[in-house]
């Protein structure tokens, strides 16, 4: 940007006289250009230089003023495969969706006043048609068949003082980077047929010949199962019947879900999928969360260049520092790869080859139809049961040790009572401290009875073993004679 000399003149008294900094003068000089959208005088001249429609009469297309992931597979761009390479695991297009229920937005009292600039070149779907095709799309109410989810209540439940009651979106899963022209506002809440437009655009974005898609979505295992009819006859949007759509649940969120849904949904079950967590696009809503309650009473073409700027610079920030990013995890997966492989090894040679064939066909055939029987997938559970038994295991042997000091406790609690209540003690006095006794008793056969869980046999030999040994002995927590009872 170039500044004449008169201008820097001007700058200066204001800064020698008025104390005014460079951010201020540079802050009054958007104003005097423009009162109406003074955040917007060096935006979106920028946008179109950084998009290539600076010194061209072309005009730019539906999200092409919009930055997207640098790193993410977009034939043509960053990468040029051939038709055997696109079938690879690392050309998959990996999406996350999610709904924020912060960025509402009222009634405008004069939507013919509305002056729009940039409407679909950026981040926000273009309205005219985003609403032609609320109008003619049949959305039944939905109804969860997994736990009661608060998305799927609100997506029933009608707010008339809010032309928007909050936005849903879309972005690559492995980087945080929004996609461009597929953020969409939601009228009563977080319903299907608002996240159907905004994942049926994304899938077209700078795709190419890339047919496998990975989506997480916090609600996948209802809206996954009608996606295909509920888009198939749609004008306006399509998702193509061959594309092969592998959908998951963020880790997270999948621990809200019924027990069955981690082994179906949980990315961890996704071959492809990496280590990700599905979840990335929260971090997002908390950046556009800080500017989301000045919205609420702006024009729509405002309130639209206002979140489409924000976004613009969330992707902008992320495409500078992806390169010291990309090393980062890089250097964490190959030490992590190198233990994982180490364990695996152990436990692959553990099991016998007859087993392993089994196990390996069973896992490919349950992979193949997962999307369309996705209860297949259970098979997983045998595992994921036998992982908690031995999380159980660990706890129970951390808490046996935890369990020696408590009972010796006990005993010096019941030697207090016993020398407090002295000879002169009633038989309801007596007959509580025995009760607290055969507690107490009940504990040490217990502990001791662990012992050779816990301890190994060795130890355990070591140990008394019957209730004689307990009464000859008073030592190393055994009940004291004195509190067998007068």
């Amino acid at each position: 940007m170039v500044f004449i000399f008169k201008l820097l003149d001007d700058f200066i008294r204001d800064n020698l006289e008025c104390g005014t900094s460079g951010s201020n003068y540079f802050n009054k000089l958007q104003r005097v250009t423009s009162n109406v959208f003074p955040h917007l005088v060096p935006w979106l001249l920028k946008l179109l230089k950084w998009n290539g429609f600076g010194h061209t009469s072309q005009r730019p297309m539906q999200g092409q003023l919009a930055l997207f992931c640098p790193a993410c597979p977009q034939p043509g761009v960053n990468c040029n495969p051939s038709e055997d390479e696109l079938t690879d695991w690392k050309y998959t297009c990996t999406l996350v969706m999610d709904g924020n229920f912060k960025a509402e937005h009222m009634h405008e009292k004069r939507p013919e006043d509305q002056v729009w600039l940039m409407d679909g070149l950026g981040y926000m779907a273009t309205q005219p048609k985003y609403k032609e095709y609320l109008g003619v799309t049949h959305h039944p109410q939905e109804k969860s068949t997994c736990y009661n989810h608060c998305a799927v209540n609100q997506a029933n439940t009608s707010r008339g003082k809010l032309e928007a009651t909050g936005i849903g979106s879309t972005a690559c899963a492995r980087h945080g980077c929004f996609v461009p022209h597929l953020l969409v506002d939601f009228q009563k809440g977080e319903r299907q047929v608002n996240m159907d437009y905004s994942f049926a655009n994304a899938i077209k974005h700078k795709m190419g010949k890339i047919n496998r898609v990975i989506s997480f979505y916090d609600m996948n295992c209802n809206y996954v199962k009608n996606l295909h009819a509920r888009t198939c006859d749609s004008p306006f949007i399509e998702i193509p019947q061959d594309m092969d759509i592998t959908t998951g649940i963020g880790i997270w969120h999948v621990h809200g879900h019924r027990a069955e849904c981690f082994a179906r949904h949980a990315p961890l079950f996704i071959p492809g999928a990496g280590w990700v967590d599905g979840e990335i696009i929260e971090t997002l809503w908390s950046i556009l969360n800080i500017v989301s309650r000045s919205t609420w009473g702006m024009s729509f073409p405002h309130r639209q260049e206002l979140l489409n700027c924000q976004m613009n610079d969330a992707n902008f920030m992320k495409m500078v520092r992806m390169t010291q990013s990309l090393v980062r995890k890089l250097r964490a997966a190959r030490i992590s790869s190198a233990s994982s492989a180490a364990t695996f090894n152990d436990l692959d040679t553990s099991v016998p080859k007859d087993q392993r064939v089994k196990w390996e066909a069973e896992e490919h055939w349950v992979q193949g139809v997962r999307m369309t029987d996705p209860l297949r997938m259970d098979i997983y559970d045998v595992q994921a049961e036998k992982g908690l038994q031995q999380c159980y295991k660990l706890y129970s042997s951390q808490a046996n040790v935890i369990e020696a000091p408590s009972v010796k406790a006990m005993e010096i609690e019941l030697l207090k009572s016993k020398h407090l209540l002295g000879n002169h003690a009633t038989e309801l006095q007596r007959l509580a401290v025995a009760q607290r006794v055969d507690q107490l008793s009940s504990k040490i056969s217990a502990f001791l009875s662990e012992a050779s869980v816990y301890l190994g046999d060795d130890h355990a030999e070591e140990m008394p073993s019957d209730e004689s040994d307990l009464d000859d002995n008073s030592q190393d927590g055994d009940i004291p004679d004195d509190l067998a009872g007068p």
